[in-house]
């Protein structure tokens, strides 16, 4: 957590922070801490969690918890992903961004370039979070 900007809790052994990717205002990246001791990311921005271990410098094994790391502890763990609190805070602003292009498309205004680029980086965000909390497959 220390190496992450805007870190904020949101629960027991839930937070959210600025994703280390990307200069971002808003923070979008989840972290979550399972009942077993392993941790789980999910950027709603759309960065893959490999690229934001790599700019944390670290890797997949520092997410495990030593006693999954043994060979004979293969059972299939419980499936804990993120809540759709945790979804629905990491895109408050894409949410924003979505309603003010509704908005000027029912008063019978155009959309600029860059509202179009907004609000497909911002469509990206809000489906990649539906796949995220299982609403989507």
């Amino acid at each position: 957590m220390a190496r992450l900007d805007g870190v904020k809790r949101t629960g027991q052994g839930k937070w959210i922070a600025k994703s280390p990717t990307r200069n971002e205002r808003t923070a979008s990246l989840s972290i979550r801490l399972t009942d077993d001791g392993r941790v789980l990311l999910h950027d709603f921005g759309g960065d893959e969690a490999a690229d934001i271990l790599a700019a944390l410098g670290l890797n997949w094994v520092q997410l495990i918890p030593p006693h999954l790391r043994r060979k004979d502890a293969h059972a299939k763990p419980d499936r804990q992903g993120f809540p759709c609190f945790d979804a629905l805070r990491a895109l408050s602003l894409d949410c924003i961004v979505v309603q003010i292009a509704a908005n000027r498309v029912l008063d019978g205004l155009p959309l600029a370039d860059t509202d179009l680029a907004h609000l497909h980086a911002a469509s990206r965000r809000i489906d990649a979070a539906l796949l995220a909390v299982g609403v989507r497959s």
